[in-house]
């Protein structure tokens, strides 16, 4: 009989250790599409790698990237060509454009899906509201504070100045989804606002480092020839918020410096203040949401919502220069953002 126990429990233990084996050697498939190689997307991405990689150590990740060049139609075309292959076990989308196209694709529709930077999951039609659930199989994070807080921010700055009369700022912006839609909301509601005058400034959106290029020097020129108008502007969200020397550039051929810039790069370079998620952030979290639908194996019961976790930059310089002090209570939530 004590014979017959331990071989049971021998074998039992066998079964349990091979099940443990197994589990700890399940490969998971991750297909990662970006919409286009700039800071926010790349550095964001390369977090959330690492990130899933820290909190599932027992499973082996395979993860294929895939880059859209900025380009709807060739983030279309990647789907396209994943639809002919195994179907992985979950899709993540980089920004705006390749969540449009994953969002729209019927051919992932029982694919999990996981977006990232991406600024306005609503006015994409992913979900009706934020914190409601999409009816394709997809969840994320918006990754960007409500236009009235950032309103709320700079008035906050500016009301201290006491100034005679708004300041008239110009809304940079190209016609990027991401970017055309921040413009928006804050137009819908800079009225609201006794010290803001919103004055939209804007170039289309151009594919490509070529295209950044050009929309930079289109940018550049508009406000040169409005700079005698205007007393600032604001940098929106989109690939202009990232390109490189855009704020020394203006700056050098008009004077004009951002007063609000969604990019900490930005307020390094002379920005008054800003406001965003950081890569690292946006990764992380962007990871921890990868875990809970990998066991779920769905994204249908996750809804979207966003971030929670925000940095405050300020460019103290630029205050000093611009005559606007910095109210004590950004100070300290900028921390390690305080640049000069």
């Amino acid at each position: 009989m004590t014979k017959v126990s331990v071989s049971l429990l021998f074998t039992f233990f066998s079964l349990v250790l091979s099940a443990r084996a197994a589990w700890a050697s399940e490969t998971i498939d991750l297909v990662i599409i970006e919409t286009l190689p700039v800071p926010i997307v790349t550095e964001s991405r390369v977090e959330f790698e690492k990130e899933l990689a820290r909190i599932m150590p027992d499973h082996e990740l395979n993860i294929t990237i895939y880059n859209a060049e900025g380009s709807e139609i060739r983030a279309k075309a990647i789907l396209k060509e994943l639809a002919d292959k195994p179907a992985p076990d979950l899709i993540v989308s980089a920004a705006t454009l390749a969540t449009r196209a994953l969002n729209a694709s019927d051919d992932f529709l029982d694919v999990p899906k996981l977006f990232m930077v991406v600024s306005a999951p609503v006015e994409e039609g992913i979900v009706p509201a934020i914190g409601a659930i999409s009816k394709r199989n997809m969840t994320g994070e918006s990754h960007v504070l409500d236009a009235k807080v950032k309103l709320d921010m700079l008035e906050g700055v500016l009301k201290a100045s006491k100034p005679d009369t708004p300041l008239t700022i110009g809304l940079v912006h190209s016609t990027y989804p991401s970017s055309s839609n921040l413009v928006n909301q804050l137009l819908t509601i800079g009225g609201q606002y006794k010290n803001i005058n919103l004055v939209p400034i804007s170039t289309p959106y151009l594919e490509g480092d070529a295209g950044l290029l050009e929309m930079t020097d289109r940018i550049t020129d508009i406000l040169q020839e409005k700079a005698i108008e205007l007393d600032g502007y604001w940098l929106s969200s989109g690939p202009l918020a990232v390109a490189s020397n855009l704020v020394k550039k203006v700056k050098k051929e008009t004077g004009l410096l951002p007063l609000f810039a969604e990019s900490i790069a930005a307020v390094k370079e002379g920005a008054l203040i800003g406001v965003v998620s950081e890569p690292s952030s946006i990764g992380k979290s962007a990871a921890r949401k990868a875990k809970l639908i990998l066991e779920k194996k769905s994204a249908m019961e996750i809804p979207v919502v966003k971030m929670d976790t925000y940095s405050v930059a300020v460019n103290v310089s630029t205050a000093i220069q611009l005559q606007l002090p910095i109210p004590s209570s950004y100070l300290k939530l900028s921390k390690e953002h305080v640049y000069q």
